[in-house]
């Protein structure tokens, strides 16, 4: 028979790996992040799909014990949050959507290794594609639920770990879906996946901008 404790953590674990499972969509980020690192290769990308799940983990850890005091610190509400995520998702998927071709051996001028190594690992891969004001919205409403004992707290660092590594998972293996539809193929999952976060950055916006809207006086 498992303990109250043990049932307390894994029912902390499911709820915490649920609850930012949705947010994150680590399998369409992992074919932005495709789209996005065509130009280096698979041992490259995974070590970077390594530095990105790291970066995730600091950032929910953060937004979770630390969210609310820094968004109160500088009067951030989640609406101004959700505005300013939507612009930058918007300008990211923008971005993409008219950048070279999925080819395999570019898809911007700039990127080379040591770019996406020094400047892209955590802006934009990390912050918004995969941690966006979603996630960083759930660990602020999760840092604000009292955790009941220490499997309570044990259960919550452990689901939002195994969210990281699921985002691991799906990044290091995302080149397999180039492999399968080839170049073209490639391309064209490009387009879409940029345009998708274009209409996710907008959702996004849409979605803060309302609850601003609704929140001034009339």
């Amino acid at each position: 028979m498992w303990g109250p404790e043990t049932i307390s953590f894994y029912t902390t674990l499911l709820m915490v790996f649920s609850s930012f499972m949705p947010a994150i969509n680590p399998f369409g980020g992992s074919m932005l992040f495709l789209s996005m690192t065509n130009g280096i290769s698979h041992e490259e990308r995974a070590k970077l799909a390594r530095r990105i799940a790291i970066y995730s983990l600091a950032v929910l850890l953060v937004s979770l014990y630390a969210g609310n005091l820094i968004l109160n610190f500088f009067g951030i509400s989640i609406d101004v949050l959700r505005v300013a995520g939507g612009i930058v998702l918007f300008s990211t998927g923008w971005t993409v959507l008219h950048e070279g071709d999925a080819d395999g051996t570019t898809v911007s001028k700039e990127m080379t290794v040591r770019h996406v190594y020094s400047e892209m690992a955590f802006y934009p891969f990390t912050l918004p594609i995969t941690t966006g004001p979603g996630s960083i919205s759930v660990a602020v409403a999760l840092g604000a639920t009292p955790m009941h004992g220490v499997a309570g707290v044990a259960g919550c660092l452990g689901g939002i770990v195994l969210n990281c590594l699921v985002i691991w998972f799906c990044y290091s293996n995302s080149d397999r879906v180039t492999r399968m539809l080839g170049a073209v193929g490639a391309n064209a999952l490009t387009r879409i996946f940029a345009f998708i976060l274009i209409c996710i950055g907008v959702s996004v916006f849409w979605t803060g901008f309302s609850g601003l809207w609704s929140s001034m006086p009339h």
